[in-house]
C-alpha cells in the first residue's frame, strides 16, 4: 500500500502546474489526494503502470530496464507516465525556474540508469531527454556512451559545429558532451522546445 500510495502522489504532482504545488505546505504534500477528477486520473494512470487496480508493480530505481534504446521505447514527445512505467520510480525530482512561469520545468532523476527526464510546467510529455555517461543502454542507431567521435559521424554526418567537448547537431536535437574525443553526455530536446537548456545550447 505505501508503494501505491507514493506513486499516486508522484504522478498527482507530475499533472498539477508547477504553482500549484511548489509552494504547498509541507504536511500537504504527503497527504494523500482528495477524492474528484484529478484523482480518478491519477487511479488511471497507475492502472496503467501497473495493469491492476490494487497493486502497484514498478522495478526498482536502481534495476536498469532491459533494452533501453534512446529514439525507440524511449524518446521526447512521449508521455510521462509511459517514460515512468518504463523506468520505474525515480531518485528525486527538481523544480526549475524559466524565464517565464509557463516556461519552469521539472527534472526527474534516474542517477544509476544514467536517464533524466524533463518536463515543462503542467505539461504531460517528455521535453528533453538528458542522457548520462551511466547509461548502459544505446541509442536507435547502435551507439552507445563511451563510443569515440568518429562513430557519432557515421551515424548522424558531420556536426553543425563543435569543439573539444560539445558536438551539435540541432536539426535532430541533440547536444552530444565530448571528452577526448569519448562520448561521455547528451541532451535531446523535442522540436522547437521552448525549455530553458534548449535555448541556452542554441545560442551558444
Amino acid at each position: 500500500m505505501n508503494t501505491m500510495k507514493h506513486a499516486l502522489l508522484f504522478i498527482f504532482c507530475l499533472m498539477q502546474p508547477i504553482g500549484a504545488w511548489a509552494d504547498a505546505p509541507e504536511e500537504k504534500q504527503v497527504a494523500e489526494p482528495e477524492m474528484g477528477m484529478p484523482a480518478e486520473i491519477i487511479k488511471k494512470e497507475v492502472t496503467k503502470i501497473s495493469g491492476s487496480k490494487d497493486t502497484v508493480e514498478i522495478p526498482a530505481e536502481d534495476e536498469a530496464p532491459e533494452g533501453l534504446v534512446i529514439g525507440k521505447n524511449l524518446k521526447v514527445g512521449m508521455l510521462l507516465s509511459e517514460a515512468i512505467k518504463l523506468l520505474g520510480i525515480p531518485a528525486s525530482f527538481d523544480v526549475k525556474r524559466g524565464k517565464e512561469s509557463q516556461l519552469d520545468s521539472i527534472s526527474i532523476d534516474y542517477p544509476s540508469q544514467g536517464i533524466v527526464l524533463h518536463s515543462l510546467n503542467g505539461k504531460k510529455k517528455v521535453e528533453a531527454l538528458e542522457v548520462l555517461s551511466e547509461f548502459k543502454g544505446r541509442f536507435a542507431e547502435g551507439i552507445k556512451m563511451g563510443e569515440n567521435f568518429s562513430v557519432l559521424i557515421d551515424r548522424y554526418g558531420m556536426p553543425q559545429s563543435m569543439n573539444a567537448s560539445l558536438a551539435k547537431y540541432p536539426e535532430k536535437g541533440m547536444y552530444f558532451s565530448l571528452k577526448d574525443n569519448m562520448l561521455v553526455g547528451v541532451h535531446i530536446f523535442a522540436k522547437n522546445s521552448k525549455i530553458l537548456s534548449h535555448q541556452l545550447y542554441k545560442s551558444h
